[in-house]
């Protein structure tokens, strides 16, 4: 495998005052930067008229507030609204990353603390690379890795709500175990926004999901400081909901880039066998360590090489380890490794501490998957 590295620079951004004021603020960041103006801006034609003002609708109905935001960004460049490109990214085409995500209940961990572990990987050439803080009026404060500037990938809220994602299914033909999407509707980003801005409970993120017009497959993981967590596995437009709380059998949950509940499976057979493999180290790793599991429990499963652990230097093939995260939704803290758990350190952030931007320089190692790890299995539990 080759040795080689890079470096590549992240960013934690901090949002705040009225969704207008937020929105002039991320066009403010970006446009001196030729390239991100020109991409961000490039939205226009990409729905004929009446088909944007349906989207615009849509919009307003299941992320309300963040059209303004929306205005605000297009003011701060001078451009048209229909030019800004995060209405035709969010809407009908799908992008899948490659991530693993578990939630804990308090009664396996030290410190009877909800803990979530949360490990993305992806091209380090397809995403944002920004964590944001956000503080819109009258909106939850959250802090969560950003998608298309406006769309999130994780997070976690002022009421002690999280959620985390995971792809299990996108277009044929690019990445490998990735399916199409059967219908039209919003990037799973969209949701995941929705649901930090909106909701303080499981069940107000299972009712948003439900109610959510989706065109992605994937897998939800929500949880609240309360001592509840549950995995949505969506096919769209088929859902299955497990929850778990303190008195079911199971005390946590957790999930790869394949579907596991047995009336989900039909609807994507098969899977990469790397994602079972990741599954089962989560499995294992947490049932080994209970009912004492902690931080450094999870820090472990994320930094440790696969397979023993969910760390990965694919850069090239999009399996990279862009971020790890563990979210103590008790105490309201993330703890936070940009880049490659195993080369790069790990950070401490407050949901409600944070006040200043910063960047981070982080490196990347470069290698190589092994001849046939990317091979097609039939999915199972």
């Amino acid at each position: 495998m080759s040795q080689d590295s890079k470096q590549i620079t992240f960013q934690h951004i901090v949002l705040e005052g009225s969704a207008y004021e937020v929105g002039r603020l991320q066009g403010e960041i970006i446009k001196n930067v030729p390239e991100a103006r020109k991409f961000y801006c490039s939205g226009k034609g990409k729905f004929a008229p009446q088909e944007f003002v349906r989207i615009l609708k849509l919009f307003e109905q299941f992320c309300p507030g963040l059209q303004e935001e929306l205005n605000g960004f297009a003011d701060s460049l001078e451009v048209s609204v229909e030019d800004v490109v995060y209405y035709a990214q969010t809407y009908l085409k799908a992008t899948p990353p490659r991530c693993s995500h578990l939630a804990v209940l308090p009664s396996l961990t030290t410190e009877k603390h909800v803990l979530i572990g949360r490990s993305y990987e992806f091209s380090d050439t397809m995403d944002d690379l920004r964590l944001c803080t956000t503080r819109v009026q009258g909106k939850y404060e959250h802090i969560g890795f950003s998608s298309i500037l406006f769309g999130r990938l994780d997070g976690m809220n002022e009421r002690g709500l999280s959620v985390t994602m995971s792809a299990a299914g996108g277009p044929v033909g690019t990445l490998p175990g990735m399916r199409p999407p059967a219908q039209d509707g919003f990037h799973f980003w969209a949701l995941l926004r929705a649901i930090l801005d909106q909701c303080q409970t499981v069940e107000e993120a299972i009712a948003l999901t439900q109610e959510f017009p989706l065109c992605c497959n994937l897998n939800l993981i929500v949880a609240h400081k309360s001592g509840d967590a549950a995995l949505i596995e969506i096919a769209s437009p088929h859902q299955s909901i497990k929850k778990i709380d303190a008195s079911t059998a199971d005390q946590f949950v957790c999930s790869t880039n394949h579907l596991t509940q047995p009336e989900m499976i039909h609807y994507i057979p098969t899977m990469m066998k790397n994602s079972g493999g990741r599954y089962q180290t989560i499995i294992s790793r947490l049932k080994g360590a209970s009912p004492h599991i902690t931080k450094e429990t999870i820090r472990g499963i994320l930094s440790d090489p696969y397979p023993k652990g969910l760390c990965f230097h694919y850069y090239q093939e999009f399996l990279g380890t862009l971020w790890s995260l563990i979210f103590d939704l008790n105490d309201g803290t993330a703890e936070i490794c940009f880049g490659s758990p195993g080369v790069n350190q790990w950070h401490t952030f407050d949901v409600l501490g944070a006040t200043e931007s910063a960047q981070y320089t982080i490196t990347l190692p470069l290698e190589m998957a092994e001849s046939g790890f990317w091979q097609q299995v039939p999915a199972e539990a």
